[in-house]
């Protein structure tokens, strides 16, 4: 099984240096939302082509200016890899990725190699949208085979969970 998830990264990443952007059979987690690791240029082109509308880049620092992203709309979550992001930054990322897809948009989430911080910040919209966290990690692991959420990831969204019940139960009230 470490095997086939090695070959299943390198793939990816020998795919994203010659395409420009994650192979799209591991990133399209549903119909409008997509997770994958950096791109390129050329794959802000492609992202275009396939109606992505808005970026989540979860990198500490990014790598493109701003202009570079006119026709995206952008959020820049800076975390550092294999660290949780906040509850704030996660809260953030997911009103960010809802709004943009009840408005009709697709949401790309990327980190740098798309296995710890983007699956993280992905788990977390699916999250608000009402999954649990077992339903969300494994949706998003039956495309992305190769997430791996470090344990204190997983633990701030079992936070994000919770304060999503919690919220949920005020509401009913």
């Amino acid at each position: 099984m470490v095997v086939v998830i090695f070959g299943q990264k390198i793939y990816d990443n020998i795919y994203r240096a010659f395409k420009g952007m994650p192979t799209l059979k591991r990133s399209q987690i549903t119909a409008d939302l997509f997770l994958g690791s950096q791109y390129s240029l050329i794959g802000l082109r492609k992202m275009k082509a396939l109606g992505i509308t808005a970026i989540i880049n979860m990198r500490e620092h990014s790598i493109y200016s701003e202009a570079q992203y006119e026709g995206f709309s952008y959020l820049h979550l800076p975390t550092v890899d294999n660290t949780p992001p906040t509850l704030e930054i996660l809260i953030k990322g997911a009103e960010f990725a809802d709004q943009e897809i009840k408005s009709g948009g697709k949401v790309y989430i990327h980190c740098r190699q798309g296995l710890g911080r983007g699956p993280t910040m992905t788990i977390a919209y699916l999250l608000k949208t009402g999954l649990t966290y077992e339903d969300a990690f494994a949706l998003v692991r039956k495309v992305r085979t190769f997430i791996n959420p470090r344990p204190s990831q997983i633990g701030r969204l079992n936070e994000l969970e919770q304060y999503y019940k919690t919220l949920s139960e005020a509401q009913i009230k």
